[in-house]
């Protein structure tokens, strides 16, 4: 699906339904990201999830003790 930037409506066709713009054709490609970057970023996301649960979980045991 395509997204109007003038009006914010999504879209199948070429030509936005609501105001009528015609959608760029030549969107140049996105590419592709190293393998290298790609296994760090997991492996920051597999670390950094666990400890940011563990953390909230410390903090609010802290506050259950002190209170």
């Amino acid at each position: 699906m395509k997204y109007c930037k003038k009006c914010g409506v999504l879209y199948t066709t070429d030509v936005c339904p609501k105001c009528g713009v015609v959608a760029p054709d030549g969107q140049p490609a996105a590419e592709p990201a190293e393998q290298k970057t790609v296994r760090r970023q997991w492996i920051a996301l597999v670390i950094a999830i666990p400890a940011a649960i563990l953390l909230i979980t410390g903090v609010l045991y802290l506050l259950k003790l002190i209170h």
